[in-house]
C-alpha cells in the first residue's frame, strides 16, 4: 500500500498531515490538535469509516 493522504487521530479525530509511513505501516504520527503520538491511536480514513458503521 502507498502512504495515504493522512490519518485520522482517534482522541479527537483529527486529521494528521505530518506523520512517517513505511512498510505499509504507521511508524510515527503527531496529531497537532490535541497531541497524541500513539501510533495504536491513529486510524485511515477508511478504518475510522468502518468503525463508525458498526
Amino acid at each position: 500500500m502507498s502512504s495515504p493522504d493522512f490519518v485520522v487521530c482517534l482522541e479527537c479525530e483529527t486529521p494528521c498531515y505530518v506523520f512517517e509511513w513505511e512498510g505499509g505501516k504507521l511508524t510515527e504520527a503527531q496529531c497537532t490538535a490535541c497531541g497524541n503520538d500513539d501510533t495504536d491511536q491513529f486510524a485511515l480514513p477508511e478504518e475510522l469509516e468502518e468503525l463508525d458503521s458498526h
